[in-house]
C-alpha cells in the first residue's frame, strides 16, 4: 500500500481537509480504505489547463491599451544646450530696451541717492553715539575719583539728603511721631 504525499499549494503550504490523514490511511486506523480504486482516484489530481489569453479577450474583459512606447518618436538633437540665464524674452527677438532702460536707470539714481543719504545719517548717528559714550566714561571717571568731605556734603544738601548730627532727643521725637504722638515742643 502505497502512501500518498499531501498536497501542497504554489507557497508550498499544505492544502486539504482536516480529515487527510484518515483518508491517506495515515490516520489513527479507523475508516482505512483497503480499495486500490478509492486510492488511485485520490492520487488523480486533475491538472490545470494553461489558458492562452489574446489581446481580444482582454478587450472583452473590460481593459484597454494605452499608446504604445514603441510608437513614440526618438527625441531631435537641437546641437548644444545652451543653460545660461534667458531674458525672458524668445530666443529670435531682438532687443529693444531704449526707452525701458532710461526709466529703470532714473529710477534707479533716485533709489541710490535715497540710499547714500541713508548711509550718511548712519554714519552721523553713530558718531553721536560715540561722542555721548565718550561722555558718559567721563563722568563715570569724575564721580569714581575721590572727594573731599564738603564736595560729599554739598552733593548730598543739592539732592535733599542732607544729614545732621542726631541726638538722642531728636531719634526720641522721631520715633514718637511713628506712633502718632506730637509734643508740640520741637
Amino acid at each position: 500500500m502505497k502512501k500518498s504525499e499531501p498536497k501542497k499549494d504554489k507557497f508550498g503550504l499544505l492544502l486539504g481537509d482536516e480529515d487527510s490523514e484518515s483518508k491517506d490511511g495515515s490516520g489513527s486506523g479507523e475508516g482505512e480504505s483497503s480499495e486500490p480504486e478509492a486510492e488511485a482516484e485520490e492520487q488523480q489530481v486533475p491538472k490545470k489547463k494553461k489558458v492562452e489569453l489574446s489581446l481580444e479577450d482582454l478587450e472583452r474583459a473590460g481593459y484597454k491599451s494605452g499608446p504604445s512606447v514603441l510608437l513614440v518618436k526618438p527625441p531631435v538633437d537641437e546641437g548644444p544646450s545652451d543653460w545660461t540665464w534667458g531674458k525672458g524674452r524668445p530666443k529670435g527677438q531682438k532687443d529693444d530696451e531704449g526707452d525701458d532702460r532710461a526709466a529703470t536707470r532714473d529710477a534707479v539714481a533716485g533709489v541710490n541717492a535715497a540710499a547714500e543719504a541713508a548711509v550718511k545719517a548712519m554714519a552721523h548717528a553713530a558718531e553721536l553715539r560715540e561722542a555721548a559714550k565718550a561722555e558718559r566714561l567721563e563722568a563715570a571717571a569724575e564721580r569714581n575719583k575721590p572727594l573731599s568731605f564738603n564736595q560729599k556734603e554739598k552733593r548730598k544738601r543739592d539732592t535733599g539728603q542732607a544729614s545732621r548730627g542726631k541726638s538722642y532727643v531728636e531719634e526720641s521725637k522721631r520715633q514718637a511721631r511713628d506712633f502718632g504722638v506730637y509734643s508740640g515742643f520741637d
